[in-house]
C-alpha cells in the first residue's frame, strides 16, 4: 500500500502486516507450550474431564457422570510466554454396586512471560450406585464460563460437555458405553435378573487455543 512519510515528504510503499486468525491447536495430554512468533491474541478454551458412570447390580440401577466444565478466555499473551497445561485424568467407572470416579480438573496456567490467573475447567462429578449423579460443575474465572452438563439418572446418557454428548446408557443385556467426546461423563446402567455391569468411563479433558496475529 502506499504510505505516507510526513509533510512535504515523497509517498513510499509498504507491506501490509499479516493479521488475523492463524492457527488452531488442541492438548489432551499434560504439557508445556509456548506462544508462537507474531502471535499478539489467543482465545482459550478449556474443559475438565468426564466423570465416570456407577456400577450397577441385578437389583438397582447406576447413574451415569456428569461432564467436566467448560472455562471460555481471550487474553493477549506476548509470543514466547510458555504456558503449563494440566490434564486430569478421565474418572473411571466403578465396579458392580460402585460409584463412578470424578473427573479431573483441567488447568492452563504460565510459567514464563506474560502472566494471568489460572484457567480451570473443573471435572465432571461421579455417577452413583442407586443413586442420582453428585451436582453439575460450575467454572468461573472465563469470559464465558459453562457448566458440565448433568447426567441422566438410571441408564441415562452420560452429561454433554461444550463439544458434545457423553456414553449412551445402558439396559438390561446391553452394557453402557464409555465416554468419546472430550469431557463427556460415561453412560449408566439399570438391569434386570441376575446381570451386573461395571460403570462406563468419562471421557478426557481437553483445551483447544485459537491463535491471533
Amino acid at each position: 500500500f502506499l504510505q505516507t512519510t510526513g509533510a512535504s515528504a515523497d509517498p513510499a510503499w509498504a507491506t501490509v502486516a499479516s493479521g488475523g486468525f492463524d492457527d488452531l491447536v488442541s492438548f489432551t495430554s499434560t504439557q508445556s507450550y509456548t506462544i508462537p512468533a507474531d502471535i499478539t491474541k489467543q482465545v482459550f478454551y478449556v474443559t475438565g474431564s468426564g466423570g465416570g458412570a456407577g456400577g450397577s447390580s441385578g437389583s438397582y440401577w447406576a447413574s451415569a457422570g456428569s461432564a467436566g466444565g467448560t472455562v471460555i478466555k481471550r487474553l493477549a499473551l506476548a509470543a514466547g510466554s510458555v504456558i503449563q497445561i494440566t490434564i486430569g485424568a478421565a474418572g473411571t467407572g466403578g465396579a458392580t454396586t460402585v460409584n463412578g470416579v470424578d473427573g479431573g480438573d483441567v488447568t492452563v496456567a504460565t510459567t514464563s512471560g506474560t502472566s494471568f490467573a489460572t484457567l480451570t475447567g473443573p471435572g465432571g462429578m461421579r455417577g452413583m450406585y442407586n443413586e442420582r449423579p453428585n451436582a453439575q460443575t460450575v467454572p468461573s474465572g472465563g469470559d464465558i464460563n459453562l457448566a458440565g452438563g448433568y447426567a441422566g439418572t438410571h441408564y441415562g446418557v452420560g452429561g454433554a460437555s461444550y463439544w458434545g454428548g457423553g456414553g449412551s446408557g445402558g439396559f438390561n443385556n446391553t452394557a453402557a458405553r464409555d465416554a468419546l467426546v472430550p469431557g463427556s461423563g460415561g453412560g449408566g446402567s439399570m438391569t434386570g435378573g441376575a446381570v451386573s455391569f461395571v460403570g462406563a468411563d468419562g471421557a478426557v479433558g481437553i483445551v483447544v487455543i485459537h491463535l491471533y496475529k
